[in-house]
């Protein structure tokens, strides 16, 4: 992944005394990034290194202000790296407001900071949004899952009568906190299919994460156990709601890998829906794509070689210490290949960005079950139909290995009744794309290959 790059700022051989006051107190921004609007505030006292800057979230309550640690604060300018998520921001006074630019992942965004309290804007929506009328009935649906943890989502329900059999399909999404939509960069994937499917008579869940939207809990503590119990709940909810319903799992990317692990702990799921997921392992998946995503950014072998043997040495060090000592670890080895890495992979960051990034990333229980999550050993005790999906052009979840790998290590039942289908040109979010790296997600148009929809809802409505 890439690393990020520490900015510099120019500074004026003069400042005027009055400027320095206007620096300090309270800012707000309301930006518009990768099809998303987003709201922060900066807290600003003092200048230098007796000053402090901190960032809130409005809209995100539960996170609570985070004072920077590294920054450069002036009596015009400042700048700012927040390490946990891997954003930086400069900017300089101009007039009564803070402008500047911030990075994050490789996008880069204008900011601008106002004095006055600002409102989220309107964004506008993606081509392939849903739109009106509706020819299904949908409602929220909240579902106790655990002990002080409740899941919220949306039922849709097409035009049937609730005795009668009907297919359900139960939407999983992948890493990271994601709501029901399941957006991304401005996209909503899961309202796309979930609308398709309702059109089409087949009856959808999708629900926030716990601890995102207005699930309980907490999601930086949660593991991948922790989801997967989560999905048994959500599959009993449903089954003794609608007992003559047939219920299906969509798991997308991380979400295929819950739907294995719920499947060998409840014999209520009809079958499976693989989009983008692990066919092989945890850990070898996120080592393919430490390679390939920086290839598809434009960096050398050499780098690309690089920037995996960093996070090989990470998972090696994670399922092989305790968590006091992953950081010490790490550093010992980063001390032993600091001279041979790359600089342009490194962009000017320095050790101990490289070892803070890395603590953040491996040393946690979802971490630790992810890198030692096999599909084989869930696939050989499932006996069901399965749909597995890939992109051509997935730099997350390569292709060829994920559909052999799911050929090779399902039971021999399940393997008679499933369907394996490659989407030509398409990448992890089943996108048509062009360089088909993660900078160009939020860029394009699509939001959902139609042919990905047709092959879910032909396949759903074809089991027997």
């Amino acid at each position: 992944m890439k690393l990020q790059l520490l900015l510099l700022i120019a500074l004026l051989s003069f400042i005027a005394p009055t400027l320095h006051a206007q620096i300090q107190g309270t800012w707000h921004s309301n930006f518009q990034v990768a099809g998303k609007s987003l709201l922060m505030d900066l807290q600003i006292e003092g200048v230098g290194r007796d000053g402090s800057i901190t960032i809130s979230i409005p809209d995100q309550p539960k996170l609570k202000p985070q004072t920077m640690e590294d920054y450069a604060l002036f009596s015009d300018s400042l700048w700012f790296s927040w390490k946990m998520i891997g954003l930086t921001y400069a900017a300089k006074l101009q007039g009564d407001s803070l402008v500047g630019t911030m990075t994050q992942s490789g996008l880069t965004w204008k900011a601008v900071f106002y004095k006055e309290v600002q409102n989220l804007k309107e964004v506008a929506g993606k081509i392939q949004d849903p739109k009106a009328p509706f020819p299904y009935l949908e409602k929220e649906i909240e579902i106790a899952t655990a002990k002080k943890i409740k899941i919220s989502g949306n039922l849709i329900l097409p035009e049937y009568e609730k005795t009668s059999t009907f297919p359900l399909v139960i939407m999983v999404s992948g890493s990271g906190a994601q709501d029901r939509d399941c957006e991304i960069l401005g996209h909503r994937p899961f309202w796309v299919l979930a609308d398709h499917l309702g059109r089409n008579g087949i009856a959808s869940y999708r629900y926030d994460d716990r601890g995102v939207g207005k699930s309980t809990g907490k999601f930086e503590s949660a593991t991948q156990v922790d989801f997967a119990n989560d999905l048994v709940s959500i599959v009993g909810h449903f089954n003794k709601a609608y007992p003559q319903a047939k219920i299906y799992v969509y798991g997308h990317s991380e979400g295929g890998m819950t739907a294995l692990r719920s499947a060998v702990q409840t014999k209520l799921i009809a079958g499976i829906i693989e989009a983008a997921s692990v066919g092989t392992s945890g850990k070898e998946v996120l080592l393919d794509q430490q390679y390939l995503i920086p290839e598809a950014m434009g960096f050398s072998k050499e780098e690309c070689i690089w920037n995996q043997r960093l996070y090989t040495e990470g998972a090696r060090i994670a399922l092989n210490t305790t968590k006091n000592d992953f950081s010490k670890e790490y550093k010992n080895w980063l001390d032993s290949a600091w001279d041979s890495i790359p600089k342009k992979l490194l962009e000017g960051a320095q050790k101990e960005d490289i070892v803070v990034q890395m603590s953040a990333f491996f040393n946690n229980d979802w971490a630790r079950q992810f890198l030692a999550f096999e599909s084989k050993v869930y696939l050989s005790q499932i006996d069901l139909a399965f749909l597995v999906i890939n992109g051509s052009k997935d730099v997350q979840v390569p292709a060829q290995k994920s559909q052999e790998g799911f050929r090779k290590n399902m039971s021999s039942a399940s393997l008679s009744k499933s369907t394996f289908y490659v989407l030509e040109g398409a990448n992890h979010l089943f996108q048509q794309c062009e360089s088909c790296n993660l900078a160009e997600y939020a860029d394009l148009a699509q939001t959902l290959d139609p042919t990905l929809m047709e092959w879910v809802t032909s396949w759903i409505l074809a089991q027997p």
